[in-house]
């Protein structure tokens, strides 16, 4: 292993240990063991009345939330894919966002966003935040086969959420940013489609990585001259078209990590397909703040709001 393929793959590490170690604290929530499915009502509410699109842009961040945590979507031989959903405590009927952690593809959880999917709900969304099968146990595409199995998940048990399927976004933050593109640019015809798609430190395409690094080869199975199709097929760019849905980008300009040149082109590819983006440069940070920027967060919720509304907001 070259120097600089190992220096890519101890900061890509260290990076996410370094998350997950901020964000425990914020999301630990002491219980009776929720091994399995077990739901969590912050407070009990009386169920109101369908809110006009208007109070659905407007609700309190601190709105009672509806949680179910450990619930399980697929099977996969042995394992279980899970996911924690969210939503406000009412009976209305609310637009759907599945929101995907990063972490390299071999690493990473749920709890990761935990307080990202719970501002998500409290700005009136049904969440679904999931897990998926890590590499090296498990090689590209599965992580993606597992996201979409998430939307096959809701197709089936959408009305027990009041969720709308006609209004779902996708939410991913690097490698989570990359299966959130693919199911936005390259939906399963037999899956609902997303209306939109928010990524950010988004891997938009894969070809910047030398094609004798084995930095990825746990997740590709082998490096970019071994296997170069499996990478160009895990390139969102690759499937931009018209039929895109509206994106929202967020990267930090100093992302040594993914380069934000990935997402500036993508940006421009979409725009010249015809499609709406938008492009947030956090100015000055790295892959790991931007993870973390208040206000990359709330501007992609406000993009989540305006193009999940119904009739969407101009």
């Amino acid at each position: 292993m070259g120097l600089r393929t190992w220096s890519l793959s101890k900061f890509y590490l260290s990076t996410w240990l370094v998350l997950c170690v901020w964000t425990v604290p914020t999301i630990f929530v002491p219980s009776n063991d929720l091994a399995f499915a077990q739901e969590t009502s912050i407070s009990e509410v009386e169920p109101q009345n369908a809110p006009s699109d208007q109070s659905l842009v407007t609700r309190s961040r601190n709105s009672d939330l509806r949680i179910v945590k450990n619930l399980e979507f697929a099977k996969r031989e042995s394992a279980s894919i899970q996911a924690d959903l969210y939503r406000p405590a009412t009976s209305e009927l609310l637009p759907v966002v599945v929101m995907i952690h990063g972490g390299g593809w071999i690493a990473g959880d749920k709890w990761n966003v935990v307080d990202h999917a719970r501002e998500m709900a409290s700005a009136g969304f049904v969440v679904m935040s999931i897990n998926y099968r890590l590499s090296p146990k498990h090689l590209y595409p599965a992580h993606l086969e597992d996201c979409e199995e998430s939307l096959r998940w809701l197709k089936l048990n959408h009305n027990e959420w009041h969720a709308n399927l006609d209004r779902i976004g996708v939410w991913g933050y690097s490698a989570g940013a990359q299966l959130a593109a693919m199911l936005a640019f390259n939906p399963n015809a037999d899956l609902p489609v997303p209306r939109c798609c928010v990524g950010g430190g988004t891997p938009c395409d894969l070809s910047w990585i030398p094609e004798e690094s084995r930095v990825l080869s746990t997740v590709f199975g082998g490096s970019r001259k071994e296997n170069p199709k499996i990478y160009e097929d895990a390139s969102p760019i690759r499937f931009v078209s018209k039929k895109s849905p509206a994106c929202f980008l967020f990267h930090g300009t100093e992302d040594f990590l993914v380069p934000i040149s990935g997402s500036r082109s993508m940006h421009q590819k979409l725009i010249e397909a015809g499609v709406e983006s938008e492009l947030f440069e956090v100015k000055g940070e790295g892959h790991l703040i931007t993870f973390l920027n208040r206000e990359a967060r709330s501007k992609a919720v406000a993009f989540l709001k305006k193009k999940l509304s119904d009739p969407p907001l101009k």
